[in-house]
C-alpha cells in the first residue's frame, strides 16, 4: 500500500509534469518559426535558447540559474517559474574572450552557502588545444560579477582545460582540471609521459584568491570531463578517466581536501573495463554520492569487459567496486548522467533511434542492484547538447538544449516502487 505522503508527493509531481509538459509542447511547436530562425542572426539577444551549453543550478529558494555562452561572453540569468520565463541576462566577462563550449568542456555554475554565484570555465588559448582555467563570482545576487581571474598558476601556452568545480558546506571552492605542464617537462627531459595530469586549487575566501595549484595524479586522459561531488565529511570525491599501462582508458577515483598533500599516493582504480585506445575518447564519467560511503558512477566504455553505458557502485570505505551493470550497450548510447534523489537512483543518457536523438532514462530503487527498463524522456531531430541532471530538493529535472527546441527543463518523475 502506498502511504498518503507518498501519494501526495506523486500527485504533486504529476501536476508539475503536466504543467511543464504543456509549456514544453508549446515551445516545441513554435520552435521552427519563432525560436530557431532568430537565433541564427548575429544580432540575436543573449538567452538560454540561443546561447551555447546552458548549464543550470538551483538556489535555496528554488530559483533556477543558468550560465551560457554567446558571442564570446558568458551570461547568467535566472527563472522563478522553472524555465518558462527568464530575467534579462547579466554578462560575466565584460571583455570578450574565446571560451570552450562543448559538452565535455562547458562553463560551470555553482552557488555558495549564502547563494553566492561562482562561475568557472576554460578559456581558449592561441595554440591548438591550449587554454586557461578562469573564474568569476557574484556576491550581490547575480547583479554583477568580479573581473575574471586565471586559476592555473602555470601560464604556459599549453592545455589547462576541462575544469570542474565543487563547493563544500563551509563555502570552500574547489576547481580541478586537466593540465599538461608535466608532459611538457617530461618531453624537455626526453622522458615518456602518457596523457596529462589532474590539478586543483582551493579558495577559502569566496573566490577572491586561490591556493597554489596542487597535482592530484599523473597520467590522466587528456580531454574527458572530471566528475566531482562533496561527501558527508566535506571531502571532494573526484572521478576521472585515467591512463593505465599501456593505453588502457579506465577510471580513477580519489578524495580532495584542504589538508590533502599533492600526490598523496596513486589514485584508486575505480573501473576495470580494459579499454585500450590510443587517443582520448572525449567522454568523461559522472558521479553521485549516496549513504555509507557509496559512490554511484556511470561511464562510457568500449572495453573488453563492458561496452556502452555502464553503472557501478564504488565503496569509498573499502575502495572496492561492489556492483556493476550495463545500462545501454547499444552502439549509439552516449553522454551518461546519474543522480541520487530521495533514496532512488536515476541514469540518463543520449541515444539515436535512426531518426531522432532521444533522452533515455532508467531508475533503481535498490541502491543500484537492479534497474528498471529504459524509457524515453524527450527527443529532438536536430543537433543537441549533452543532457544534465539537476535536483531541486527531491524534485529531479533533465536540463537539455537542442538546436530546434532551445533550452528545456524537463521534469523526471520517479515511479514509486
Amino acid at each position: 500500500m502506498i502511504s498518503k505522503g507518498v501519494t501526495a508527493k506523486w500527485l504533486t509531481g504529476l501536476a508539475l509534469l503536466l504543467a511543464l509538459s504543456s509549456v514544453q509542447a508549446a515551445k516545441q511547436k513554435r520552435a521552427t518559426h519563432s525560436l530557431l530562425e532568430p537565433c541564427q542572426k548575429a544580432s540575436a539577444l543573449p538567452s538560454p535558447d540561443c546561447g551555447l551549453t546552458p548549464t543550470p543550478a538551483f538556489s535555496k529558494d528554488g530559483r533556477l540559474w543558468v550560465v551560457f555562452v554567446q558571442n564570446h561572453h558568458l551570461y547568467v540569468t535566472h527563472s522563478s517559474d522553472l524555465g518558462q520565463h527568464f530575467a534579462p541576462p547579466v554578462v560575466v566577462n565584460r571583455v570578450p574572450e574565446a571560451i570552450y563550449h562543448d559538452g565535455e568542456n562547458r562553463p560551470k555554475l555553482l552557488l555558495g552557502p549564502q547563494d553566492e554565484l561562482y562561475i568557472s570555465w576554460s578559456q581558449k588559448g592561441v595554440a591548438r588545444f591550449a587554454g586557461h582555467i578562469r573564474f568569476a563570482r557574484s556576491l550581490d545576487g547575480g547583479r554583477s560579477f568580479s573581473e575574471p581571474q586565471t586559476v592555473n598558476d602555470d601560464l604556459a601556452p599549453i592545455s589547462h582545460r576541462f575544469d570542474s568545480m565543487a563547493v563544500d558546506s563551509q563555502g570552500r571552492i574547489y576547481i580541478a582540471w586537466v593540465d599538461k605542464r608535466d608532459l611538457v617537462k617530461a618531453r624537455e627531459s626526453d622522458k615518456v609521459y602518457a596523457g596529462a595530469a589532474i590539478y586543483y586549487a582551493i579558495s577559502e575566501d569566496q573566490g577572491r584568491t586561490f591556493t597554489p595549484n596542487r597535482r592530484v595524479a599523473d597520467h590522466s586522459c587528456e580531454c574527458c570531463r572530471i566528475a566531482m561531488a562533496v561527501d558527508h565529511d566535506d571531502q571532494i570525491v573526484t572521478l576521472w578517466r585515467h591512463i593505465y599501462p599501456v593505453n588502457i582508458r579506465d577510471h580513477a577515483i580519489t578524495r580532495l581536501g584542504v589538508d590533502t598533500p599533492p600526490i598523496s599516493g596513486q589514485p584508486i582504480r575505480a573501473t576495470d573495463d580494459n579499454w585500450m585506445v590510443e587517443g582520448c575518447p572525449h567522454h568523461g564519467p559522472d558521479l553521485a554520492l549516496g549513504d555509507h560511503g557509496k559512490a554511484h558512477m556511470i561511464w562510457f566504455t568500449q572495453g573488453e569487459k563492458n561496452r556502452g553505458i555502464v553503472y557501478g557502485r564504488f565503496n569509498l570505505l573499502t575502495n572496492t567496486l561492489e556492483a556493476e551493470q550495463a545500462i545501454d550497450a547499444s552502439s549509439t548510447a552516449s553522454r551518461p548522467q546519474v543522480a541520487a534523489v530521495a533514496g532512488q537512483l536515476v541514469a540518463l543518457w543520449k541515444s539515436f533511434n535512426g531518426i531522432a536523438t532521444e533522452l533515455q532514462m532508467r531508475i533503481s530503487h535498490d541502491n543500484g542492484n537492479s534497474w528498471s527498463a529504459s524509457r524515453t524522456l524527450a527527443e529532438t531531430t536536430e543537433g543537441s547538447d549533452y543532457p544534465l541532471l539537476i535536483a531541486r530538493g527531491e524534485q529531479l529535472f533533465a536540463s537539455w538544449h537542442s538546436r530546434s527546441e532551445g533550452y528545456r527543463l524537463i521534469p523526471v518523475i520517479i515511479d514509486v516502487p
